[in-house]
């Protein structure tokens, strides 16, 4: 049998081992391409970074991971390059995605999707374009809520809160927020405690709004948890108490709530070493309540 190669200057080499060698040279050549020319790093040792979790997420189809991507490619942060034109693929994905779930019916994704129209509006109001599909989010909306759906409770009451696709009204808001909240929607809930504490009656009521972010964040609401936090160290709703604030705001903190992250700082800054720990130590086996 003879083989290709078998004469000139690739006598005696074994046809196997050439042609494994080949094999592995193209192989090479295409991973460092692909390193070169991918998006993101290969950092198969290193912990991923924010960016690098998001896009994960983006690749299998989420949206919202989508807008997260984007957000900080525009900024350059979580460890993402600056890159305004990636950042603009990302928010298109995102928008694929929401529409094809909002012509299945989703007042939800036509919230999203006018959230993007309306995302480097300048100037009063909303662009056209996210104005028209924050209408459509509340007429689908208020026929879903009318059927008692809890999330378009909530939602309507949102954006009668907001003036998204039609007038603010208050009192409106309230009344779909307080109809969610007896659904045990927890977001509805917090809103509803924020609508308490801005006064929407007529003068604020700290210790209903208190009452209502505890409920919430005992359903979940990460923003509630920090909620509750506020209202012990303003004393808004709750006796003033420092170490009840520390508790609230860490486990916001341990849920992912930055925000609570600066306030767990300021509220333990005077403390002594010594206090710190101890609250720290008590911090292990409290729980919510």
């Amino acid at each position: 049998m003879s083989y290709p190669f078998s004469h000139g200057v690739f006598d005696g080499i074994n046809p196997t081992l050439f042609y494994a060698g080949m094999i592995l040279v193209l192989v090479v050549t295409l991973v460092l391409a692909i390193r070169d020319l991918w998006p993101e790093p290969l950092q198969f040792s290193r912990k991923p970074t924010p960016y690098l979790l998001a896009w994960r997420k983006a690749h299998k189809g989420n949206a919202k991971a989508c807008i997260d991507c984007a957000d900080m490619l525009e900024k350059g942060t979580g460890g993402a390059w600056h890159d305004p034109g990636r950042a603009r693929h990302f928010i298109q994905r995102a928008l694929d995605i929401y529409r094809r779930e909002a012509h299945k019916g989703s007042g939800y994704a036509w919230l999203k999707m006018a959230e993007i129209h309306n995302r480097h509006h300048k100037g009063a109001g909303f662009a056209d374009k996210a104005d028209r599909a924050y209408h459509t989010a509340w007429k689908l909306h208020m026929r879903q809520a009318a059927e008692g759906n809890i999330d378009a409770l909530f939602y309507a009451g949102y954006q009668y809160r907001y003036g998204m696709g039609i007038t603010a009204d208050l009192d409106r808001a309230a009344d779909y927020f307080e109809a969610a909240a007896q659904g045990g929607h927890a977001g509805a809930m917090k809103h509803l405690g924020d609508l308490y504490l801005l006064g929407f009656k007529g003068k604020p009521e700290p210790v209903r709004a208190a009452q209502l972010y505890r409920q919430a964040a005992l359903k979940g609401d990460t923003e509630a948890l920090e909620r509750v936090g506020d209202s012990y160290f303003g004393s808004s709703g709750e006796a003033h108490s420092r170490e009840h604030a520390y508790f609230w705001y860490a486990q916001a903190v341990r849920r992912g709530r930055e925000t609570a992250r600066d306030k767990l700082r300021r509220v333990s800054e005077n403390w002594s070493p010594k206090h710190l720990r101890e609250v720290q130590e008590r911090l292990q086996t409290w729980s919510l309540a």
